[in-house]
């Protein structure tokens, strides 16, 4: 499945850039893993768009994933809507993000990759 294989290329990117201390460059990446591995499970779900929006996968990933079919908790669709606020501070502010707020986002980037990977069938 592309969209999986994009989420761990993401994954891989966010853990270099936070090892050589690139924290900006590593929240970009674990976004992008996440924004992935959304798009992993709605696909397996039938759910095909040439190109989602943030908020419209987000959305549906917590309609279809979380309400109608209980896949994922209310705190992991919490985390997503972290994921993308750390992402665009990240991207669009000037301010520094901390390396603990970083690395929580890493660590939680790691366990809902996985998560997707064994409920596709995939590691």
């Amino acid at each position: 499945m592309a969209a999986m294989a994009r989420a761990h290329d993401f994954l891989t990117g966010a853990e270099a850039s936070f090892n050589a201390g690139a924290l900006s460059s590593c929240a970009l990446c674990c976004y992008g893993a996440v924004f992935w591995g959304q798009i992993a499970v709605l696909e397996r779900l039938g759910f095909r768009q040439a190109r989602w929006s943030h908020d419209g996968l987000r959305n549906t990933f917590a309609l279809e994933a979380v309400k109608k079919r209980h896949l994922f908790t209310e705190d992991e669709v919490k985390f997503l809507r972290e994921a993308y606020q750390m992402r665009n501070e990240a991207h669009y502010s000037d301010e520094a993000l901390s390396r603990k707020r970083v690395e929580r986002l890493l660590r939680h980037t790691r366990e809902f990759v996985e998560k997707v990977g064994m409920l596709l069938g995939k590691r």
